[in-house]
């Protein structure tokens, strides 16, 4: 109930304008679709995911994002994206935002609201903004601009004093702003060679080892598809494949009937598959062993079988939990975290 209050305290900001009162607290994060819809009870979408702080762009367009306190931001390598806001901050923390990556990200709103017109595209109650992997920060007050940009003040508010800091071109809050890799910079190193794959990824190895075993491959010839959603089928296959080599004739079948001899439920084949269902699965393709202690998370509920399957993940270094008290049971699974439980695993 406080995440949907805090959610839908946000909305009516974003719609009226105004400052955010001192005693809101935002920690998730809240999109709004060009169509006006607002999400915020989901981890992925088209072309990002967000898992544990961190937000992962991909060729998303358009879209309006408030994200919270202290997240990281990365560009996938090579993708071009659009957002026509991003705001950060929460009154109740330290709001170091950090950007990393090798793709492109440009802010801009062609019929930017008054909050826009007064902050700046980017802005909020920031308290450090680090650009990482020789990223550089150009814009201005028009589209396509490349002034040289800097983090300062651009608005107080009047009545409890907060500032909102932003993105700036001289005393003017920056209505076009675009992240980037320094002109002139070579392309990044990939992995397995896959464009979207950087050898310095933290799936790169697991990706590699995933398509030499002939566990899966690209989405196409020359991506992965790292932060795509995982479905159940996928998972079910490299799972099957990792433990009974690759298939031949009608996989899906074999697929099928090998995770129903495992007690796995196949109704729903094209659903994301979530962080419970994962470490369920594996849990199950490994014969269901004891873990030697039992690991607990608060938002995970007291099912055996569950609890069990999150111990043995959490000691086999699998994964652990997102926070130190939360598991994030639901939240939806890349192709690149999948592909990295099974590296771990094996």
């Amino acid at each position: 109930m406080k995440k949907k209050l805090a959610s839908l305290a946000l909305a009516l900001v974003l719609c009226l304008s105004l400052s955010i009162p001192a005693s809101a607290a935002f920690h998730d994060l809240t999109i709004i679709t060009p169509d006006g819809e607002t999400i915020n009870d989901t981890s992925s979408g088209d072309g990002w995911t967000y898992q544990g702080d961190v937000l992962t762009l991909n060729g998303t367009k358009d879209l309006d994002i408030f994200i919270g306190a202290s997240p990281t931001i990365v560009l996938a390598p090579g993708s071009k994206n659009t957002l026509t806001a991003l705001t950060g901050g929460d009154s109740e923390e330290v709001n170091d935002i950090t950007i990393k990556g090798s793709g492109e990200l440009i802010i801009y709103n062609p019929n930017p609201d008054e909050y826009t017109q007064k902050c700046g595209v980017f802005s909020g109650l920031i308290t450090s903004m680090k650009l990482e992997d020789g990223l550089t920060v150009t814009g201005g007050l028009k589209q396509g601009d490349t002034d040289t940009l800097e983090l300062k003040e651009v608005y107080t508010d009047p009545v409890n004093g907060f500032k909102t800091i932003g993105y700036a071109t001289g005393d003017k809050p920056a209505m076009y702003v675009r992240i980037a890799p320094a002109a002139g910079a070579s392309a990044p190193s990939t992995s397995a060679g896959f464009s979207d794959v950087a050898a310095n990824s933290p799936f790169a190895a697991a990706i590699k080892w995933a398509v030499d075993q002939k566990i899966t491959n690209g989405k196409t010839p020359t991506t992965f598809g790292p932060g795509d959603t995982c479905t159940v089928s996928h998972i079910l296959t490299f799972l099957y494949r990792a433990s009974n080599g690759a298939g031949t004739g009608n996989e899906r079948d074999k697929v099928v009937s090998w995770a129903e001899s495992l007690g796995i439920d196949t109704g729903n084949l094209n659903a994301p598959c979530t962080r419970a269902m994962a470490v369920s699965y594996m849990w199950k393709a490994a014969g269901s062993p004891e873990p030697s202690k039992t690991t607990t998370f608060a938002d995970v509920p007291a099912s055996a079988d569950l609890v069990k399957a999150i111990s043995w993940a959490v000691e086999k270094g699998i994964t652990k939990g997102i926070s130190q008290t939360a598991f994030g049971p639901d939240d939806f699974c890349t192709r690149g975290q999948i592909v990295t439980f099974l590296y771990r695993a094996k």
